[in-house]
């Protein structure tokens, strides 16, 4: 009997700081949890800490948009890497501030590929330290994923360390804000982005 092809859809949090003291972990927990309330049972999340993928800084031959298929890269890593991506048919990007733009490791890991990225769902939440309305970073990565016709969620939730209370928050496995209305419209916002993704996802055909 012959067997159908999977429409389970495969979507990948990903961690976007490697530092040590980090506060990523945290913040996919609670994006975790607010979109556990809204995971169809027809799709999977999967979490991609980049720290535990040690990238060097992009020096490969192959130039990505050129490459297709994972065993046409030279590079033991990329291949990995590229096989790893290749599964999921949607991506939630942790997106860490920096001197007001992304951090750049997550922007190295992205640039290892291209293909493997293009046309898919995606969505974006921004973390960092400066007051809500000056967080940039978001935006900025934005404009580089757009740029291969993934379909971004239009809002890109943010959260600002400014409104944590950073010795509890640091003592611990969650981010504790100071005002529990705050959490609330983090979560809010997580849970619209998460919900237009959903669309997406769901409208679209699997990733093989």
């Amino acid at each position: 009997m012959a067997v159908g092809k999977s429409t389970t859809k495969s979507v990948a949090l990903i961690l976007g700081s490697v530092r040590a003291g980090r506060n990523g972990p945290r913040v996919a927990k609670l994006v975790t949890e607010t979109i556990q309330k809204n995971l169809p049972e027809e799709i999977e999340l999967k979490v991609i800490d980049l720290a535990e993928w040690n990238f060097p800084i992009f020096d490969q031959a192959e130039i990505p948009f050129t490459v297709k298929g994972w065993e046409n890269y030279t590079s033991e890593i990329t291949r990995n890497w590229s096989r790893e991506i290749s599964g999921h048919d949607g991506f939630i990007f942790l997106v860490p501030e920096y001197n007001s733009s992304y951090a750049g490791p997550l922007k190295n890991a992205f640039d290892y590929l291209y293909n493997e990225w293009a046309g898919k769902t995606a969505v974006l939440i921004n973390y960092g330290a400066r007051p809500v309305n000056a967080l940039r970073g978001g935006s900025h990565f934005n404009d580089v994923i757009s740029d291969l016709q993934m379909k971004v969620s239009s809002l890109i939730p943010k959260i600002s360390v400014s409104t944590m209370d950073r010795e509890k928050t640091a003592a611990g496995d969650d981010l504790v804000f100071y005002e529990e209305s705050v959490k609330q419209q983090v979560q809010a916002d997580i849970a619209t982005a998460w919900d237009e993704a959903v669309k997406s996802l769901l409208t679209a055909p699997a990733s093989a």
